[in-house]
C-alpha cells in the first residue's frame, strides 16, 4: 500500500507539478507577460526548437546519471539489497517521464505559436515543460550527489 501512496505522491504532489502549473497560473493572471517570448518564437523557428531541445537534453543527462546510480557494478551494486531500491528506480523512471512530458509540451507550444493559436498559452506551456524537466533533472542530480556521499564513491 505504501508503494501505491508513494506513486500517487510523486505523480500528483510533486515539485514537477508545481513547476508545470506555475506558468499557467501566471498566464491566467498576466497573459500579456508571455508576449516577450512570443515575438522571438514567431520570428525565429529555431528559438522554439532550441527550447524543445532543453527537456531532451535533460532526459539524456538523467539517463546518464541514473544509469550510474542504478548500475550493478562497483560500489553501487550494494543498492540492489537496499529495501527502497524499487522506489528509487520508480522515481528515476518518473524523472524520465517528466522530461518526455516536458519535450512533448514544448513541441505542442512551438506548434501553437507557429499557427498563431493562443500563442501566449503556448509559451506558458513551453515554460512549464522546461520547468518540470529542470526540476526532475535537479532531483536526479541531487540524488546522485547524495548516493556518492552515502556509498563513498569518488
Amino acid at each position: 500500500m505504501s508503494s501505491f501512496l508513494d506513486r500517487l505522491r510523486y505523480v500528483f504532489i510533486s515539485p514537477e507539478i508545481v513547476g508545470l502549473v506555475i506558468p499557467f497560473a501566471v498566464y491566467a493572471s498576466f497573459p500579456t507577460l508571455y508576449d516577450v517570448l512570443v515575438k522571438p518564437m514567431k520570428e525565429n523557428f529555431g528559438f522554439g526548437l532550441g527550447a524543445t531541445a532543453l527537456p531532451v537534453g535533460m532526459l539524456v543527462f538523467n539517463f546518464n546519471q541514473s544509469y550510474d546510480m542504478l548500475s550493478l557494478k562497483g560500489r553501487s551494486k550494494i543498492l540492489i539489497e537496499w529495501p527502497d531500491y524499487s522506489i528509487l528506480k520508480e522515481r528515476v523512471i518518473a524523472s524520465f517521464v517528466w522530461c518526455v512530458i516536458g519535450a512533448l509540451t514544448c513541441i505542442a507550444a512551438v506548434w501553437m505559436v507557429a499557427i498563431d493559436k493562443l500563442p501566449q498559452l503556448g509559451v506558458a506551456m513551453m515554460v512549464g515543460g522546461i520547468l518540470a524537466s529542470a526540476i526532475a533533472t535537479a532531483t536526479i542530480a541531487l540524488a546522485r550527489f547524495s548516493l556518492r556521499e552515502i556509498i563513498g564513491e569518488d
